[in-house]
């Protein structure tokens, strides 16, 4: 399924009948990260949610605009998605409600599908199967983008802090789920991301921490990847509007980084 940017006069009907519900933690003590949110998030190289199990990576050559964009827009669509939707018990409702709220940012989105990801090594990491989904769905973007994604997933592993914030938003007992949204500029400006979420149930598992520990046997997951490109002037067009529903800054919803 392709997601097209909406016209100017859908995107005001869908804002002006918008409401976001509360943030609220998912975790007692998740929020303890956020005196350390010293980085804005257009500075930053990588973004992790305070309180949901999503990361944003940029490629050096992003402009920061770009980034802001990213960043408001990715947590625009995580708050719309769980205010419309319970991704518990409508996971395919959940990901259409998040696509939805990301055209109407200014992103279009290919190949948008929620679908079983079919997996019959008897033994495989989280990371190997997202690094293959990325070079399979970012075409000639891959190379950049997987390059982003296992500095971030070194980066993660390095940093207790980072790994022990991540763990606690993708761990719901035996479901795990998570979102990873590598970024990247065009030489003509164009902001281009990958979209992957996924959301698995494991019967088995080795390893405790992130997905790359993960070594499993028996597991059911579902998964979207997509193809995500920006329209900044439709963009910045949407932004007051974006800025208006969010009570609280996207600064303070992900966690800045630096790779290096």
């Amino acid at each position: 399924m392709n997601i097209l940017v909406p016209s100017i006069a859908e995107s005001r009907a869908f804002f002006g009948d918008t409401q976001l519900s509360p943030l609220v933690a998912k975790f007692s003590g998740i929020r303890s990260f956020a005196g350390l949110n010293e980085l804005a998030a257009a500075k930053s190289d990588l973004l992790l949610g305070e309180s949901v199990p999503t990361a944003i990576g940029f490629t050096d050559n992003i402009d920061e605009d770009k980034k802001q964009a990213a960043a408001d827009s990715i947590h625009f669509a995580e708050r719309y998605a769980d205010t419309y939707s319970d991704k518990d018990n409508k996971p395919i409702e959940w990901h259409g409600k998040y696509a939805e709220a990301l055209k109407h940012c200014g992103w279009s989105l290919t190949n948008h599908k929620y679908q079983d990801q079919v997996s019959k090594q008897t033994a495989v990491t989280m990371d190997s199967i997202v690094l293959d989904i990325v070079k399979a769905t970012a075409g000639r973007n891959a190379p950049a983008l997987t390059s982003l994604l296992k500095g971030a997933f070194d980066k993660i592993q390095s940093d207790e802090e980072l790994l022990t914030l991540f763990d606690n938003n993708s761990s719901k007992g035996k479901d795990k789920d998570f979102r990873l949204i590598p970024c990247l500029q065009t030489p003509g400006g164009t902001a281009i991301a990958t979209l992957v979420a996924f959301d698995c149930e494991l019967s088995t598992s080795q390893g405790g921490a992130w997905f790359w520990k993960w070594k499993l046997s028996n597991v059911r997951m579902k998964r979207v990847a997509s193809v995500m490109e920006l329209n900044m002037a439709q963009h910045e067009r949407r932004r007051d509007q974006i800025i208006e529903l969010l009570d609280e800054n996207s600064d303070d919803f992900f966690k800045g980084v630096k790779l290096k």
